[in-house]
Parts: structure tokens; C-alpha cells; sequence
């Protein structure tokens, strides 16, 4: 939770500063997020058009840099360790007893660090958990974006031709939809949109915790003295990316569908 509003405040300063002097011809940072917002509203204005695309285009964007920021939170403190890592080997390449390093194998490198050098708790300490690791904030936004999509259904089709799709191919008019709980099709729509949820969630959730778990075990084999920067850039960058497309896109698909 504490992270998910640090994450919040650095993208409301991001967008502070590549708003705040926004000229005709844009600097890199402007352009930068000109590239992400043109790329969001041509998603968005593809699928529900330009005049709805329009209400939801802050909605959509805030949850493509939510998510794409948290997916990247697997970067930082990786960064961080190797740069530490670097200045250990640097203490004990000048012969400094505060650190150690003992050479078993290619594969069991073992380094110790003094806790009393001032870059120590950069190795041990440094962690921050990716906000999309957790099914609870993936679940969360999942159902933000349900919430949204039917509430946007009810608002244009009217609660009457909204609640007749739920009725299938039964007519849903009296007096059929009197017996509504008898109607098998009437329990397939809800489960159907109950699994949409836990598929959108379940998505960002295994691909982001996936890429975590193969980033560790790996650093692991190696007792984290060389980082394996080309899974780091894979599963923390590119990843990050095509799971924030992925699942913003799937969110414009759901809200289109209900209109």
C-alpha cells in the first residue's frame, strides 16, 4: 500500500514537470509524454470513438502509468544492489577487510560485507515490492475498471436493455423475466463477468510475479555479485511494457464491450 502511493506521488511529479513548461516545440521530457498520451488516445478514440474516447482517455491513461510505473519498481533496487555490489568488489580489490569474497565455483560466489560500511544495507536491505506483484492491487484495478465498464453500460443502454443482455436467447420480457432465477443463461452471463475480472487481474499478476521469481532465483545462483542485467532489462523494462499495454488495452476492450 505504502508503495502504491509513492509510485502515485512520482507519477503526479512526472506529469508536474513535463507539464509545467510545456512550449510548441517540445523539449525530450515533454515529448516523451506527448508520445504516451498520443498513444493512449489513439487506443482509447480507436475503440469507443472521439467523443466517448474523450471521457475516459485520463481514466485509461492514469491506469497505463500506474501500472507501467509499478512493473518497473522490479528495476530500482536491482540497480541499486549492483551498484553497491560494484563498490564492495571495488573495497576489496584495495585490500579493505571490511568485505570478503570467497570463490567456490563459477556458480557459488559468496561475498561479505561489514555492516558498519556505509553501503552495506544496499546489498541486505534494499527492496521494493512491485505494487502488480500483489493479486490484491491487481484485483483491486481489475475491478475499477468492471465497476466502470458496466456502470458506462447502464448509463447508455438504460438498466432495462442493459439487464436484458443477462437473459441470453430467453425473451426478457413478461413473464419470462419473472422467473429470471430459473433461467440457466442468466448464471452464465454473471460467471462470465466475474471470470473477466479474475482473468484481467490473474494476467499482470503471474507475468509480473513470474519475472520476479526467475530475476531472484537467478541472482540467487550467484549470490547476487553479478546481476544478470539482460533478464533484469527483459522482465523489469520490456515486460513492464507490454503488461501495462496489455492490460489498459484489455480494460479500453471491456468498456467498449458494454457500450
Amino acid at each position: 500500500m505504502i508503495t502504491s502511493w509513492v509510485f502515485i506521488g512520482v507519477i503526479a511529479l512526472l506529469g508536474w514537470f513535463a507539464t509545467r513548461k510545456m512550449t510548441t516545440i517540445p523539449g525530450a521530457f515533454q515529448s516523451l509524454f506527448e508520445l504516451v498520451f498520443e498513444f493512449i488516445e489513439n487506443l482509447t478514440f480507436s475503440s469507443l470513438g472521439e467523443k466517448t474516447g474523450r471521457r475516459f482517455l485520463t481514466f485509461f491513461l492514469s491506469i497505463f502509468l500506474f501500472v507501467l510505473i509499478s512493473n518497473w519498481g522490479l528495476v530500482m533496487p536491482n540497480l541499486v544492489g549492483l551498484f553497491a555490489n560494484i563498490i564492495a568488489f571495488g573495497y576489496w580489490v584495495a585490500g579493505s577487510h571490511g568485505v570478503s569474497i570467497a570463490f567456490h565455483s563459477l556458480f557459488s560466489i559468496e561475498m561479505a560485507v561489514d555492516h558498519h560500511l556505509w553501503f552495506s544495507h544496499l546489498i541486505h536491505e534494499t527492496h521494493v515490492f512491485e505494487p502488480t506483484r500483489s493479486l490484491n492491487t491487481n484485483l483491486a484495478l481489475a475491478l475499477v475498471v468492471f465497476i466502470t465498464a458496466h456502470t458506462y453500460g447502464i448509463r447508455k443502454k438504460g438498466f432495462k436493455h442493459y439487464a436484458a443482455h443477462y437473459m441470453g436467447i430467453v425473451p426478457a420480457r413478461p413473464p419470462y423475466v419473472y422467473f429470471f432465477f430459473l433461467n440457466p443463461f442468466f448464471y452464465l452471463e454473471i460467471v462470465s463477468r466475474l471470470s473477466g475480472v479474475l482473468s484481467h487481474s490473474f494476467r499482470l499478476f503471474g507475468n509480473i510475479f513470474g519475472g520476479v521469481m526467475i530475476v531472484s532465483l537467478v541472482s540467487m545462483l550467484l549470490y547476487y555479485l553479478v546481476l544478470p542485467i539482460g533478464l533484469l532489462a527483459y522482465f523489469g523494462l520490456i515486460v513492464g511494457v507490454i503488461q501495462a499495454f496489455v492490460f489498459t488495452t484489455l480494460a479500453v476492450t471491456y468498456v467498449a464491450s458494454e457500450g
